[in-house]
């Protein structure tokens, strides 16, 4: 496992440059993974245990009256100790579940990876335009893949000269296994909370509404793309087929996505259930050769053993899952781990919502001097709040911290305190 003082003062670093430079821009401000920067004095020296007792006032001052049955968090604060209440306890982690799920597909394949939505023929296209055979197109698990994209893919299928499909329209969708609702998920979370998981995706698997679409979306999105060739005057004359492609492929187009990198930012920042259940099947495909709930969990568990990270039980991808459960020493360990790994460490770091900057879900809380101060993931659920992240004292300390709470009352109260706690912790000069 990484230093966690390595942690801490490589993310003091960067949150100094983002509060001196007014947060232009993130790339502008965080440290390359490589960088090795040289904390201030002040955030190196070892504080006296004087120090860490006042610390540790100010937390437990600042985190009375949360309405939380269970109140467990970790804070690592640089150069001068641990303050933690129950920091192994495990509970349901709500959405700070993404930053495992999100570690484990970056580390797999890299922030420049791009999903390839392939179209393919199974004999080669004539010169008057003809394909005589099938045409083939195969999902890669890409979660941001639209009506528009099938427009754009069908026009570019029409601009390389094809006209006439003689065979069949095929749709393999066989990357990912079709079940997407967890252990420990309420039933309508599918489509309420995220669409139905799919190889071949279509505007986030959402744009109908229906117990038969929920279950299997895969026939319907191919009717849109039988109507993206049509528009683009693509005629075929076969039925649709939903099943796996033929061995023998001449490719005609591949639509890629943005970089993952791009994805998983917009997964963190605005917490995006569907993009992480998608990016946990990835995760499966690439380590064992096929998506699916299980293949998925089974890498980010093997993900964590091999960065010595303290896990629970991983369920799903998204922390929807009320039967996921993790500890704040699991998040910690993560961040702590998180600088030395070049795949992840940007990424994630830039995904994170920024306190009081929109459009991520800190956009309304530490506002004021706060303004950018914290980089943090957010997690809720019914009764559960939690929040996971980064930030830097008045004295230039980089913190780590992670607070888990469950049984909330109210989750505003809850909220309120862990910022509370927050602002106590930034406001030391020490």
């Amino acid at each position: 496992m990484a230093s966690p003082r390595l942690a801490r003062s490589v993310i003091a670093v960067a949150l100094s440059a983002s509060s001196a430079f007014a947060l232009t821009s993130a790339s502008a401000v965080t440290p390359t993974p490589s960088a090795s920067p040289t904390p201030s004095p002040t955030a190196t020296a070892t504080a006296s245990p004087e120090t860490l007792a006042r610390f540790t006032a100010r937390v437990h001052q600042a985190m009375k009256g949360t309405t939380a049955a269970h109140v467990d968090y970790e804070i690592q604060v640089d150069g001068v100790g641990t303050i933690a209440r129950s920091p192994t306890r495990l509970s349901a982690p709500a959405s700070n579940e993404k930053l495992l799920t999100s570690l484990t597909l970056l580390n797999l394949v890299g922030p420049t990876y791009r999903y390839a939505t392939t179209v393919s023929g199974t004999a080669n296209l004539g010169s008057d335009g003809t394909l005589d055979g099938d045409l083939v197109l195969t999902g890669s698990g890409d979660p941001t893949l639209t009506r528009r994209d099938l427009g754009a893919i069908a026009h570019s299928l029409a601009n390389v000269g094809l006209s006439h499909v003689t065979g069949r329209l095929i749709v393999d969708d066989t990357r990912y296994s079709h079940t997407t609702i967890a252990p420990g998920w309420k039933r309508d979370f599918v489509p309420e909370e995220s669409g139905t998981v799919d190889a071949f995706t279509v505007n986030n698997n959402d744009w109908r509404s229906g117990t038969a679409f929920d279950a299997d979306p895969t026939r319907a999105n191919a009717g849109l793309w039988r109507t993206a060739l049509r528009r683009a005057g693509i005629t075929v004359a076969g039925p649709t087929v939903v099943g796996r492609s033929p061995s023998t492929l001449v490719p005609l187009w591949t639509h890629q996505s943005r970089p993952l990198s791009a994805i998983v930012e917009m997964t963190l920042n605005e917490s995006i259930n569907f993009y992480a259940e998608m990016m946990l099947r990835e995760a499966g495909y690439q380590r064992s050769g096929h998506g699916s709930l299980a293949t998925g969990t089974a890498a980010v568990r093997a993900e964590a053993a091999a960065l010595h990270i303290p896990i629970g039980t991983v369920n799903d991808g998204s922390g929807l899952s009320y039967a996921d459960r993790q500890s704040p020493s699991t998040f910690t360990a993560l961040l702590d781990e998180l600088p030395t790994q070049p795949k992840a460490y940007q990424t994630i770091f830039d995904g994170m919502p920024r306190s009081c900057t929109p459009p991520g879900t800190l956009e309304n809380r530490l506002c004021g001097r706060f303004h950018g101060l914290v980089r943090a993931k957010t997690g809720t659920l019914d009764r559960i709040s939690s929040l996971s992240g980064y930030t830097i004292t008045d004295g230039e300390r980089g913190v780590v911290f992670s607070f888990l709470l469950s049984g909330i009352r109210n989750v505003y109260t809850a909220n309120a305190r862990i910022d509370a706690t927050l602002r106590a912790l930034i406001n030391t000069t020490a």
